[in-house]
């Protein structure tokens, strides 16, 4: 591992221009350079660069015409945006686009998962936290889908008919 550990939960206020200010700690981790997506459970999450290329190429080593790969690249790739980086006040902006498919408003949480940061809006991380093992059901069933696909190898393309 290259990097130190994305740790810890902070409380962060989303600005009326659509930034968030990251702690030192959390930017310096993140590194010059991060990727934002909208992930599994419909929160946002931020890679360093370093950590993004590296799950990139798994989901990209498969073949080319297997379902899983392609769903999963939808999932991921489909809304992300890369090199973002914070100002020298230590914000960065969030893309309209993403901050409104994961409902975020003002109050948010930015909880460090180790190689990464979710991004939650604050009511949404309360509810998980009461029903983890239901909450965003079907958003995560259809990347459990992906991965199954892509993992068996199988899943690869087969015409349909007219």
């Amino acid at each position: 591992m290259d990097f130190k550990p994305l740790i810890g939960t902070e409380e962060a206020t989303l600005d009326d221009k659509g930034r968030i200010l990251v702690s030192k700690k959390k930017r310096e981790r993140l590194g010059e350079n991060f990727v934002l997506l909208w992930g599994d459970l419909g929160c946002l999450v931020a890679y360093p660069e370093s950590v993004w290329l590296r799950v990139a190429g798994e989901v990209l080593d498969a073949p080319s015409i297997n379902r899983g790969r392609d769903m999963l690249t939808r999932l991921m790739m489909g809304e992300a945006v890369d090199e973002l980086n914070c100002d020298q006040q230590g914000r960065f902006v969030i893309p309209n686009k993403l901050k409104e498919k994961a409902q975020l408003k003002k109050d948010v949480l930015l909880i460090g998962l180790g190689d990464r940061v979710e991004i939650w809006a604050k009511e949404l991380w309360e509810e998980f936290q009461k029903y983890p093992d239901v909450y965003g059901r079907e958003r995560r069933a259809a990347f459990e889908k992906a991965y199954d696909l892509l993992s068996q190898g199988g899943g690869t393309w087969q015409p349909t008919s007219p």
